[in-house]
């Protein structure tokens, strides 16, 4: 069934009233008619099933017990790519549950971003979040960050902490991803970071292992930049609801 992010301040009296965007999806684009019925999740993550009223407005029907989330939060700390490749990477990190991007400059970067710049895509990045947690019936939307640099890590505390290092693989280095995967907890916070596709120089791995993250590896292969979060995320996934 469709599913839509709504704001609080759509509700009232059991009526919701749509966004002209998602008007326009519900009605144009999936020729959904009158008493046609919909999912809207709101910001407290309340999932409810609603049928449609008229043009603008839904009526919540019944309040769902539904939770699609994973049982951990993971926040991704991505070494910002090509424009084009940020967005791959943020859609389907989205559609495996990331709870958390925070987008990071990196002395390798191909890329210069400031936040003025990144504010300008904004919109359109937290477009693609909208809709790639509506399709995969999540329960609350991803929250993407500023850019930061290494200096700023220290603001994002977690639980467990992992670098994909694509040097370990060349050591065969295959245990700390496996050791922090059977610490995990329901609740816990784990920081995952990937470089970008420059990677990382030894004084950032350095700066990172000294602030207390693990290095990993990701198998045998060197993944591409946008090719490391979506195995990461798969595994995770994996871990937490299909063993």
């Amino acid at each position: 069934m469709q599913r839509y992010f709504i704001l609080n301040e759509q509700i009232n009296d059991h009526i919701i009233r749509m966004n002209k965007d998602d008007s326009f999806h519900i009605h144009k684009v999936m020729r959904m008619k009158k008493n046609d019925q919909i999912i809207c999740v709101d910001e407290d993550e309340k999932v409810y099933l609603c049928e449609i009223v008229d043009d603008l407005h839904v009526r919540i029907i019944e309040v769902l017990s539904q939770n699609n989330e994973l049982d951990v939060r993971v926040r991704l700390i991505y070494g910002l790519p090509k424009a084009d490749k940020f967005e791959w990477v943020l859609q389907k990190c989205t559609e495996l549950g990331v709870s958390e991007v925070v987008p990071f400059l990196s002395n390798r970067s191909l890329i210069k971003m400031d936040e003025q710049r990144f504010e300008k895509k904004r919109e359109r990045l937290e477009k693609i979040i909208k809709e790639a947690c509506e399709q995969s019936c999540r329960n609350r939307k991803v929250i993407l960050h500023k850019p930061c640099k290494l200096k700023d890590l220290q603001q994002f505390e977690a639980n467990h902490y992992l670098v994909a290092y694509e040097e370990e693989a060349k050591h065969k280095e295959n245990y700390n991803f496996i050791k922090v995967l059977n610490q995990l907890k329901a609740n816990d916070v784990i920081n995952i970071i990937v470089g970008p596709e420059g990677g990382f120089d030894q004084e950032e791995i350095n700066d990172l292992l000294e602030r207390g993250y693990l290095a990993c590896s990701l198998g045998k292969r060197i993944l591409r930049s946008e090719t490391a979060p979506i195995e990461m995320m798969s595994v995770i996934a994996f871990y937490r609801e299909l063993i």
